[in-house]
């Protein structure tokens, strides 16, 4: 079979290293827009303990030990100056995310994969002339991205509150959430560990507040000063940083009602992006892209029939992953209006802010069983 995969992201890198392993004399082709050694973000949040859990893409990795990664099992959050601590009930997993993307670059190419980077994405025509039996779209959050058949084109959604994703050198041991008062306003900080040395640090607050605070006239130095200012206390002083390139903004869901078209499938935030407040985005990748390696490996003699098996099964993950992701984000834009409550208060409601749903982690948990299942 021959496949090409746009994107060198998690879902792309995980789904091509999984079927060669399966199929070693597949060929298959990675494409990535960007060069080897842009990668955006910080930290990311994985399950469980690498290599036992098999939805954190660690677990695939030799040498994942080198990582660096962190593990947590607490959760904090911090109202009014107060906190209120509580076990996850799960090991949670703090990596690098430009790391735990190089390291599954260096497996593909173990495999005899080839990644050619700073590549446009293809049009139809190149396609068609190149015969690849599969197309795999995993480019991530990318409504700009010209490749979409008109089948595919993605439903595009802005939520209200603007966020920021920096990194800091303060190390926070814990999974925390603060939410912090300020003349201009609320700020919500989304925070962990995600080295040694290095935390995430998301920031988010409502438009009226971004306004007022000045951050959308602010360079991103400034910016970087205010948030540390606005949560000194928390950060023991320690600066946070932002990436080159990355700016406040409002998050953008992006979903689909069907996950293929002909031989085109979309995986990873390509297919369905969810809010940062669940700390999901790299679990449904690696879900996704496992459940796409079992209906391809099974028919791989009828791309359709594999294309269809696999938009049955991961469209109903994939919908309720929007939902939980959903009721997150509309609880933290309304997080002005609970900031009367107590911490023990405020700490309920976000525990129960999901509550009505059926439990998402069940639901992967589930899929992942099936698609490792030989």
């Amino acid at each position: 079979m021959n496949i090409l995969v746009i994107g060198a992201g998690p879902a792309g890198l995980m789904f091509a290293s999984q079927i060669k392993k399966l199929n070693p004399q597949w060929h298959i082709r990675i494409i990535e827009k960007n060069n080897q050694e842009e990668s955006v973000g910080w930290g990311v949040v994985l399950p469980g303990r690498a290599p036992h859990h098999p939805a954190n893409p660690l677990s695939y990795l030799l040498d994942h030990e080198t990582l660096d990664a962190q593990y947590l099992e607490t959760f904090k959050l911090t109202h009014h100056n107060d906190s209120a601590m509580k076990s996850t009930g799960v090991t949670l997993c703090g990596a690098e995310r430009k790391s735990m993307i190089k390291a599954l670059r260096e497996l593909c190419q173990s495999l005899d994969i080839n990644i050619e980077y700073e590549q446009p994405v293809l049009e139809e025509a190149q396609l068609a002339a190149d015969q690849y039996d599969l197309v795999v779209v995993s480019n991530g959050i990318s409504q700009s991205a010209h490749f979409y058949r008109e089948a595919l084109k993605p439903k595009v959604d802005f939520g209200k509150n603007r966020y920021m994703w920096y990194g800091t050198p303060q190390i926070f041991n814990e999974m925390n959430l603060i939410f912090k008062a300020h003349s201009s306003g609320v700020f919500v900080a989304h925070s962990y560990k995600y080295s040694s040395k290095m935390s995430t640090f998301v920031v988010e607050c409502s438009e009226q507040t971004y306004q007022k605070s000045g951050l959308d006239d602010m360079s991103p130095e400034q910016a970087e000063q205010f948030i540390a200012g606005v949560f000194s206390q928390e950060l023991d002083a320690q600066p946070v940083i932002a990436q080159a390139g990355l700016k406040w903004r409002q998050f953008m869901t992006l979903s689909h009602e069907k996950a293929y078209d002909g031989n085109v499938v979309l995986l990873g935030d390509a297919l369905q992006s969810g809010h940062f407040s669940i700390g999901h985005g790299t679990t449904m990748a690696v879900v996704g892209a496992q459940l796409l390696v079992k209906s391809v490996h099974e028919h791989s003699q009828n791309v359709e029939v594999a294309l269809q098996d696999f938009n049955q099964r991961v469209m109903p993950v994939m919908k309720l992953f929007s939902q939980h992701a959903e009721i997150s984000r509309l609880w933290f834009e309304s997080a002005e209006d609970n900031m009367h409550l107590t911490t023990p208060e405020i700490a309920q409601a976000f525990a129960q802010r999901r509550a009505s749903l059926p439990a998402l982690p069940e639901a992967l948990e589930a899929a992942l069983k099936y698609a490792l299942k030989r």
